[in-house]
């Protein structure tokens, strides 16, 4: 009589397990089944390139920022180590480091020229040039007046 019971019991336990495995596998085979999903996709519009393209010219330009320096030349001197120029900027007066001791006079830099400093900006009053550029030179245009009688 005790085989009996643990026959019963052990095919209790064989079915129970088989339903639980297999139950919610079919219940998902049905049609209309009682689990939605829900799918969503993304939508990049023209709007979104340009704010990407925005943004990435507003970086650049601030990296820009930092490594090039425009002004007019305000002081100069050459007896310093590193070579010091004071330029005349949007920013106010900035010294400007001439890391390469002859830049001033390879590029024939006189007071008054407006010239662009490539390097790296240190703050707002000091920037490290690793070259320099003179953009427009500086004339003093004291011009005669051509309608003097002889």
């Amino acid at each position: 009589m005790t085989f009996s019971r643990w026959w019963l019991a052990g095919r209790a336990v064989l079915l129970s397990a088989i339903i639980t495995f297999t139950a919610p596998a079919l219940l998902q085979l049905l049609p209309g089944s009682p689990q939605a999903t829900a799918e969503a996709t993304v939508a990049f519009g023209k709007d979104d390139d340009k704010n990407k393209e925005k943004e990435k010219d507003k970086r650049e330009k601030a990296e820009n920022e930092d490594r090039v320096m425009n002004g007019q030349v305000l002081e100069i001197d050459t007896i310093k180590d590193p070579p010091e120029i004071v330029l005349g900027s949007v920013d106010g007066q900035t010294i400007v480091r001439v890391l390469k001791t002859d830049e001033i006079a390879k590029n024939g830099i006189h007071l008054g020229d407006y010239i662009q400093a490539d390097g790296e900006k240190i703050h707002e009053q000091l920037f490290e040039a690793t070259m320099l550029s003179v953009s427009s030179r500086y004339t003093s245009d004291i011009s005669e007046n051509d309608n003097k009688e002889d």
